[in-house]
């Protein structure tokens, strides 16, 4: 039996441990094992990087690595090492953690004989901390990104006692007898391990006495490796950045173009490590990943500074390509592509909001990431994660937490509603599996209670009051901290509306789940929600609806969740939608997080003509140089937001059309959209859980032609719908429909 074992001291501050065995192995023998450490692991066997993790999980589980180990035995002696950076508290919040750094390592050796034993975790192992590396955070850095690091020049390794701690409570072997211990319940890592990519080089920017600039160009997630040479006692920054900035005269700096290097004043903020220098040839790689596009390297003028080399491997999900997309446009080519690479710089151990900043996963941007993550790939098991993770924080009064995993308590009520919906929208992405709908069915309870959290806050009028907690929307620049005006003293329309789309997803998935009758409820619920707000929120004069029952402050949010909760259907829906266009009254825009909305809220009402609109905001970031999608439109601090990725699921849905109209695509809507985009052709592909389905089409002499190609022996029912309503069900796997269009 293996066991936790720990240094036996509770430190204050961040460390590296290192907790190490030798073994004496013959050649020919096999060395499996399962891991898992407190609070970030990797493990080394003959100074080779085997395994990392834990892989992240919440309060209530924590997952273990499987690994063979075998590719790196040798005959003879073998060191097993794991180096373990153990967090102070308040830092690196979406991690938990005991109250000492810890270790546990469960292994078979099967020898050449066939002989088996086990290799574990106990008292024989040796601890040490790592003293010649100490952490810092960078001045106004979220504390849930991991320190920065600061290295001597030379190692100073301390010998610390372990201490044996409890037996680990394996959820797939037995039970802890009493079900006591500081660490939950261990289970297997739920999602393949990070990708580390090949080795890639920098381009030099610019350079001057005592610093380097260097561009990776694009924004990526990467390992980073420097080897150097300095003058010894000397220090060389590596500092890791978004983008450059400029300075507006009056000591203030903006962000132009990303990659403007031209200015005097042109700077790289970002966050730095700190190397001191030997005077010999040093080597150095961060224990967790950087997130830049760029890299100032700043060391004394002085010192002799010789760069060896200076690489990156990209680290992310390794999410396969089997959504592709390509047009006639290539602004929407370059969209794709960008789309692609932040949702990916966002996806590593679980959703992120921002790889630079929070390394959070938010219920809301994890519901959009999820969804632009279907229309790239049918792996579901990373949103399947993401679902499971984010359950598990819910509270006593059922609200969800706003992100989770986290040491910290965060809740904002409408991304409670944003998880509802996110479980609706897996069934739909997969849902031809019955195992697939059996898992979310395992919800049911969270989903209920989930939805049952906004009772005590009913006004006698039947609208959603204010709550304790942040009721934010969106970054809307004239709203406080994302707040509509007058949200914290009444109803929020938006949250309203929001709360009777999340109880007919709720209504549908019950019916899905068996239960017709909470279906029923949830649909009852809905509709006495709609009727309150279309009686106390909808302003006859303006034809808009208020963003507060009486406040006279408009938005587009209050209109397309008026259309995506069915508060307005059919002409009566288009015609809001024009009048929150037409600018007769001042509204608030959308700025990106919520732009996956209205897009969906244009196509509801057949007024996606007002798409290209919103697409201009995407195209501002592509004449700034952009290589991932800001957070928010004005005064951007994070470069790199998932929930900005929009264009990726419109060029999949829209213009190549593809739909699933049953959950798991067993039927699909065929139905591109070819009006008002300029676009002359279209083709790509659509990941489903059969396979992937190919659209092709083409606009030549105002006639379209459409090919379609559904996975080869698919229980897939297809539709094409073409630009004149006709309606065609593929009967071959390919079909080809030609008819006129508009342009």
């Amino acid at each position: 039996m293996s066991f936790w074992i720990c240094a036996d001291e509770k430190p204050t501050v961040t460390h590296f441990y290192y907790f190490t065995k030798e073994l004496d192995i013959p050649a020919g023998a096999r060395l499996t094992a399962r891991t898992c450490g407190d609070t970030r692991y990797h493990l080394y066997l003959n100074d080779r990087l085997v395994c990392e993790g834990p892989c992240q999980g919440s309060q209530y589980v924590r997952y273990y690595e499987d690994t063979d180990l075998t590719p790196y035995l040798q005959a003879g002696k073998n060191t097993l090492c794991a180096k373990v950076m153990y967090m102070q508290e308040g830092s690196f919040i979406s991690v938990y953690r005991g109250s000492r750094p810890a270790f546990w390592l469960d292994g078979t050796l099967t020898l050449p004989d066939g002989t088996v034993s086990p290799v574990g975790t106990d008292e024989t192992w040796h601890c040490l901390r790592d003293d010649s590396v100490s952490f810092h955070h960078q001045p106004g850095i979220h504390t849930s990104v991991p320190p920065c690091e600061e290295v001597q020049a030379r190692q100073v390794l301390t010998p610390v006692p372990t201490a044996r701690m409890y037996e680990p409570n394996l959820q797939n072997k037995g039970y802890n007898i009493f079900g006591l211990g500081e660490y939950y319940p261990l289970s297997p890592r739920p999602i393949p391990p990070m990708q580390t990519g090949e080795p890639k080089t920098f381009q030099p920017v610019r350079r001057g006495e005592g610093w380097l600039e260097l561009d990776a160009g694009t924004y990526t997630t990467a390992r980073v490796s420097l080897t150097f040479q300095a003058a010894a006692g000397s220090t060389v920054r590596v500092i890791y950045s978004e983008c450059y900035t400029q300075e507006d005269g009056n000591g203030n700096r903006y962000k132009g173009r990303r990659d403007d290097a031209s200015q005097p004043t042109s700077g790289l903020p970002g966050v730095a490590d700190i190397l001191h220098a030997s005077g010999e040839t040093q080597t150095y790689s961060p224990f967790w990943y950087r997130a830049f596009r760029f890299i100032r390297l700043e060391f004394d003028p002085e010192a002799d500074f010789t760069l060896l080399s200076l690489t990156y491997q990209p680290y992310f999900y390794p999410l396969d390509s089997a959504g592709q997309f390509a047009c006639s446009d290539d602004r929407f080519n370059r969209m794709w592509d960008i789309s692609r690479n932040t949702v990916l710089c966002c996806m590593h151990e679980m959703y992120v909001d921002c790889p630079f900043y929070e390394q959070q996963q938010y219920d809301m941007d994890s519901c959009l990431e999820m969804l632009f993550t279907f229309r790239m790939s049918a792996d579901r098991r990373m949103p399947l994660k993401s679902i499971t993770d984010l359950a598990h924080s819910q509270l006593s009064d059922g609200m969800l937490q706003a992100n989770y995993p986290s040491t910290m308590v965060q809740v904002i009520p409408g991304f409670t509603l944003f998880w509802v919906l996110m479980l609706r929208e897996y069934l739909r992405y997969t849902g031809s599996d019955p195992a697939c709908v059996a898992e979310a069915k395992t919800f049911s309870g969270i989903l209920d209670r989930a939805l049952e959290a906004f009772e005590p806050y009913m006004t006698k009028d039947g609208l959603i009051g204010p709550t304790p907690y942040w009721p934010f929307v969106d970054w809307v620049p004239a709203w406080p901290v994302g707040v509509p005006v007058g949200g914290r003293e009444e109803p929020i329309t938006v949250t309203c509306l929001m709360f009777a789309a999340a109880l007919k997803a709720a209504s549908e998935m019950a019916e899905t789940f068996g239960r017709p009758e909470r279906a029923a409820e949830y649909d009852r619920r809905a509709g006495e929600m709609i009727r309150q707000v279309n009686r106390l929120c909808y302003d006859e004069e303006a034809g808009l609806y208020r963003d507060t029952p009486s406040r006279r402050n408009f938005s587009q949010h209050t209109s397309l969740w008026a259309v995506l909760s069915g508060a307005v259907t059919g002409e009566e829906a288009g015609a809001l939608i024009d009048r929150t266009f037409d600018g007769h009254v001042p509204v608030s825009a959308c700025t990106f997080s919520m732009n996956h909305y209205l897009f969906r809220a244009l196509e509801a009402a057949g007024r996606y003509r007002y798409a290209p609109v919103l697409f201009e905001g995407w195209q501002k970031m592509l004449d700034l140089h952009c290589t991932t999608w800001c957070e928010n439109p004005d005064s951007p601090r994070s470069e790199c937001h998932g929930w900005s990725s929009a264009p990726i699921y419109e060029f999949s849905e829209m213009v190549l059309g593809v739909y699933p109209t049953a959950d798991g695509y067993r039927r699909v809507r065929v139905k591109p959209w070819v009006e008002g985009l300029g676009l002359t052709w279209a083709k790509g592909t659509v990941p489903t859980p059969y396979g992937v389905l190919s659209v092709a089409w083409e606009i030549e002499n105002r006639h379209l032609t459409l090919t379609v190609t559904r996975p080869a022996g698919a229980d897939m029912e297809v539709t094409l719908i073409l630009p004149d309503g006709q309606a065609q069900v593929m009967e071959k796997d390919t079909v080809t429909a030609t008819v006129s269009c508009k342009l």
